[in-house]
């Protein structure tokens, strides 16, 4: 029985007439009048549309949209296209600064604009400081000294109070129209009381008081590592709570049922109200982390931690939960985390929350130059990059006076929200990859605005690399298009050919005065034709040809190239083509039965249709030298 050559028989397989091999064993080709050998891309199957992502993208055109028109959904998404996302994914990005996500104007279709710029209105030189709202009076401590602003933060002034010398003031509470001062100096402390009129009264000094809170029309104040009740004149409580020795208590709330309690030693302490008293009934610990902050918004729980790291280095985390009872014990439940951050060498934990009637906000340090308010908005539960600081220092506290927001950065100052617009703002979407790793044809790109005034300008910027979304400033985000005027909508022709595309639109207002306001952005990709077919006439007879040599026949020789091709077929196979060059890696589609070629003048040549469908590979010249390092050596003539 004869058997097929294989390539390490033959050094130079074209030279003796062999025409292709598949793996390793070589064949000759029966090309001629009739028997054509064709090499064409194979068909794209375009799909219908998607509208489990993109519900608004209905069109006629060819290809697929990727496109995003409402973002109120928050940031943190890394990817589009999910096989398991969420129906939300649709209104979510993956980050922004300096734009406003989650308002709109009363009345109007939603859009994205940018935020309000804040200033520095009072400086502050300790890291330890603490704001107080009584009525709409501000209260804000540097120190062992109080300031305070009537007019919602735009002017402030020195408090005269009546601390002692060398206190430095711990804790600030508004207790109906009243300020609560708790101040020490390590070893002694006081309790003064401010009223409106500004007399200041000294109620405790017999111990060491730290932070105080009101909550439930009570209060609170913490004296070392124990929690007591006071009146709000002169007699303080036993003590709720002790901790382990070296821990202290950060924040307080009214969680409606109970107050709930946060402090160093990583744990959540639940008081109820039983006749007048409030009493411990509970507790919840988060393990590994030290709480720093806690309010309650809408029914749900929010509570800020830190991981102390070694160096400077502390992550922040924010969380959610719900508040539960059994048997009399408050606990808190379905914790479950909506932001992390993580920076080397900085503080990023969150240390103050404030809430309004739909958002809750936090505070961090982002860099040694720059601090952001967060805001989860509670409608979508959506979390984003929100009012900035220049100034990079850890936000203590936070509050809102005359529709204005007012947060204070440690050891820098008190920061105001302003009426003037930030100059220039970002949001980078989620990359998009279609479902699919193979690579697109991005063919165009567009944004839709409002119309556009005062020189304001919207531009979307592009690129093909997933990455580029952890830096706004990556040297791939290329300009795509740039509206200057009108309200956009044209058009613009990409000639991109990637896997994925990452949008990221900034918005721009070089007066400050308004803010554009951006509504959409779409782009299109094609499909790209990846796979090819080959279909090759091959020679299945035994008469073998020879380049300048006499043809020869070999008994049984078709009959065993035929058997070989039968066993490849649907198999993986490398096919490799000699002229034209090319290598193509797929599967053995289909091989017909044999056909006898010109049977009318009596040809014996019989040959069958062999077709490959795979994707083309580099191809390598045929070495002509031996001397090429590693060629000799090894015997090896052919690359690939």
């Amino acid at each position: 029985m004869p058997r097929l050559t294989t390539q390490a028989e033959e050094t130079n397989p074209k030279r003796k007439g062999y025409d292709f091999r598949i793996d390793n064993q070589l064949y000759r080709s029966a090309i001629g009048p009739g028997r054509e050998m064709t090499i064409q891309s194979s068909d794209v199957q375009e799909q219908g549309v998607n509208v489990k992502q993109n519900p608004e993208d209905f069109t006629s055109n060819i290809g697929r949209i990727y496109s995003r028109n409402d973002f109120s959904g928050g940031s943190n998404l890394d990817n589009a296209h999910k096989a398991n996302g969420n129906p939300n994914d649709v209104t979510r990005f993956w980050d922004s600064e300096s734009v406003d996500v989650f308002n709109t104007d009363l009345g109007k279709g939603y859009n994205v604009q940018l935020l309000h710029t804040t200033e520095k209105e009072q400086a502050l030189a300790s890291a330890v400081s603490h704001m107080a709202v009584v009525g709409t009076r501000i209260y804000v401590s540097d120190d062992e000294t109080l300031y305070k602003s009537d007019d919602g933060g735009e002017n402030w002034g020195t408090v005269t109070e009546g601390l002692t010398a060398g206190y430095q003031i711990k804790g600030l509470a508004a207790h109906g129209d009243l300020l609560y001062i708790t101040a020490n100096n390590g070893s002694a402390g006081e309790i003064e009381n401010l009223t409106s009129g500004g007399t200041s009264t000294q109620k405790m000094s017999a111990a060491v008081y730290d932070k105080i809170f009101s909550v439930k029309g009570q209060l609170i104040v913490s004296i070392g590592n124990a929690l007591h009740a006071y009146d709000g004149n002169t007699t303080v409580g036993a003590a709720i709570v002790t901790l382990p020795s070296g821990q202290t208590f950060t924040d307080a709330t009214d969680a409606g049922a109970v107050v709930l309690v946060t402090a160093t030693d990583g744990r959540i302490y639940s008081l109820k109200d039983v006749t007048g008293t409030l009493t411990l009934k509970g507790q919840t610990e988060i393990s590994g982390e030290q709480v720093t902050c806690i309010v309650e918004s809408q029914g749900i729980v929010f509570y800020g931690t830190k991981e102390l790291q070694t160096g400077s280095k502390v992550i922040g985390r924010l969380y959610r939960a719900n508040l539960t009872v059994a048997d009399d014990l408050y606990v808190l439940a379905n914790n479950q985390l909506i932001k992390q951050w993580d920076v080397d060498g900085i503080d990023n934990s969150p240390n103050a929350l404030f809430t309004t009637r739909d958002s809750v906000y936090t505070g961090i340090k982002e860099s040694g130059s720059s601090s952001f308010l967060w805001r989860y908005y509670l409608p979508t539960a959506g979390i984003a990059r929100y009012y900035k600081a220049s100034a990079g220092g850890t936000v203590n506290n936070i509050a809102s006076v005359n529709e204005k927001f007012l947060f204070t950065v440690s050891a820098d100052g008190v920061y105001q929200q302003t009426s003037v617009h930030e100059q220039e703002g970002f949001l980078i979407a989620p990359p998009a990859d279609f479902f699919t790793a193979e690579n697109k044809q991005f063919v165009e790109a567009s944004i839709e605005v409002e119309a556009l005034s005062d020189s304001n300008t919207v531009e979307l910027y592009l690129s093909n690399k997933y990455e580029a979304i952890n830096d706004s400033s990556d040297s791939t985000w290329d300009l795509e298009v740039n509206v200057l005027s009108g309200v956009g909508e044209e058009s613009v022709q990409l000639s991109r050919v990637a896997r994925y595309v990452v949008a990221k639109i900034v918005l721009k207002s070089p007066n400050q005065v308004n803010s554009p306001k951006f509504k959409a952005f779409k782009v299109r990709a094609l499909a790209r034709p990846e796979l090819i077919v080959i279909q090759i006439p091959v020679n299945i007879s035994d008469r073998v040809e020879r380049p300048y040599r006499k043809p020869i026949l070999v008994k049984n020789l078709g009959e065993t190239i035929y058997q070989s091709l039968k066993e490849k077929e649907g198999a993986a196979i490398t096919l490799e083509l000699y002229d034209p060059a090319e290598i193509v890696r797929g599967v053995v589609e289909k091989i017909t039965y044999p056909i006898q070629s010109n049977p009318n003048v009596g040809s014996v040549t019989q040959y069958a249709i062999l077709t490959v469908r795979g994707t083309r590979q580099t191809t390598f010249s045929q070495v002509t030298s031996g001397n090429v390092p590693g060629v000799n050596g090894f015997g090896i003539m052919r690359f690939g």
